[in-house]
C-alpha cells in the first residue's frame, strides 16, 4: 500500500475512534455507563488500529493491549505508560455487552459512573497520543 493510501485508511480509523469517544461521552451524560465503557473500548482499539495502518502493518484482534504490545519498539515504548488504561479498557470489551457475563448481574447493573468515566479518560488519552503519533 503506498504511503498516502495509508495515511488515509489511518485517517479513516482515527475519525471512526473519534466518533466512538463522542457516543461514549453521550451515552456517559446519558447514564448508560456500561455502553459508555464499551464505547471507550472500541475508539482505543480504532486509534491504535489507526495508527498501525499509517505503519503499514496489519492488526488483528480487539485487545488494546495487545496492539500497544505489538507495535514496534519506538512506538511501543512511546505508549507504555497507557499500558495499564489499555488493560482496563480490555476487560470491558466484552462484559459491558452481554447480561451472561456477571453472574446474575446485566451490563446495565453492573457498570458505575466512576467506571464509565475512566474508561472515557483512557481513551481520550490514548486517542491523544495516537493523534501525537500520527501529526
Amino acid at each position: 500500500m503506498s504511503v498516502e493510501k495509508r495515511r488515509q485508511e489511518a485517517t479513516r480509523w482515527l475519525r471512526q475512534a473519534a466518533d466512538d469517544l463522542e457516543a461514549a461521552q453521550a451515552l456517559y451524560d446519558a447514564n448508560k455507563f456500561a455502553q459508555a465503557c464499551f464505547f471507550a473500548q472500541q475508539a482505543a482499539e480504532k486509534a491504535l488500529k489507526a495508527l498501525w495502518y499509517a505503519l503499514d502493518l496489519d492488526p488483528w484482534g480487539h485487545s488494546v493491549t495487545r496492539l500497544i504490545d505489538e507495535l514496534p519498539e519506538e512506538f511501543r515504548r512511546s505508549l507504555s505508560s497507557h499500558r495499564d488504561a489499555a488493560l482496563a479498557l480490555d476487560k470491558l470489551y466484552v462484559p459491558t455487552r452481554y447480561p451472561d457475563a456477571l453472574g446474575v448481574l446485566t451490563p446495565a447493573e453492573a457498570y458505575t459512573r466512576a467506571e464509565a468515566e475512566r474508561a472515557v479518560s483512557d481513551a481520550w488519552a490514548i486517542l491523544i497520543a495516537v493523534r501525537e503519533m500520527l501529526a
